[in-house]
């Protein structure tokens, strides 16, 4: 699918990040929903195939910038992104010398990811991308931290995001989740210190470039979890 897209800069904290976008999601949704008249082949677009990845969220923005507030903490440690979408805290983590690994299952992601390592001036060294269903993939390995922003927004998903995190942990790895505030966060934390992670979190209010609500101050209180496995 060919999309109108945009670049911009974000300042994430002391690191500045040029990411490409789709210029407007609203009218891209549309686009591809006007193909789809199947309710069945619908549902299945919407969970998989929908280009939500293609903008940037506000709890991406909230995690990137906890990243990169680590500074030279990051340097030379191996970060795993699970439905990374635009791959913000990834790029942000590359920059600070990470050895990332940014996955996703959403069949356009690795152009889009492709096009900002480049604006970034990264390379396959810095950062590398892995198709990859956290759902019902197999571990990619242990990594010190393990992320993921706005990935619980279906009622099956705290437990298994709870064990897909876990899957990639070893005792003393970290993970940074961010969300909003869903329903169904609470579960997915309670599932992830039965599991035997200490918990901690603080709220972190990010611009939010796609409010549409009326008289909206155009930003976002977002959850920001930090958990270590013992």
């Amino acid at each position: 699918m060919k999309y109108d897209l945009k670049k911009h800069t974000e300042q994430l904290g002391p690191v500045a990040v040029t990411i490409e976008t789709i210029a407007d999601l609203d009218q891209a949704i549309n686009k591809l929903c006007d193909g789809v008249d199947d309710k069945a082949a619908e549902a299945v677009f919407v969970e998989d195939l929908c280009p939500y990845f293609g903008v940037v969220w506000p709890a991406a923005r909230a995690v990137s910038e906890h990243v990169a507030r680590m500074g030279e903490w990051l340097k030379g440690k191996t970060v795993l992104e699970l439905g990374c979408g635009l791959a913000l805290p990834s790029l942000v983590a590359a920059k600070l010398g990470a050895k990332v690994t940014a996955t996703d299952f959403h069949p356009e992601v690795p152009d889009f990811l492709a096009r900002n390592v480049g604006h970034n001036a990264l390379t396959d060294a810095n950062l590398v991308y892995k198709n990859y269903d956290w759902r019902k993939d197999e571990s990619l390995g242990t990594f010190d931290f393990v992320v993921g922003s706005d990935i619980l927004y279906e009622a099956s998903h705290p437990k298994d995001v709870a064990k897909a995190l876990a899957a990639h942990c070893t005792r003393g790895s970290h993970i940074i989740l961010g969300d909003p505030g869903r329903v169904y966060l609470q579960s997915c934390i309670d599932a992830l210190v039965a599991l035997g992670f200490r918990s901690d979190m603080f709220i972190k209010e990010v611009p939010d470039t796609h409010s549409d609500r009326a008289g909206d101050k155009k930003t976002q209180e977002v959850f920001v979890f930090t958990l270590q496995k013992r």
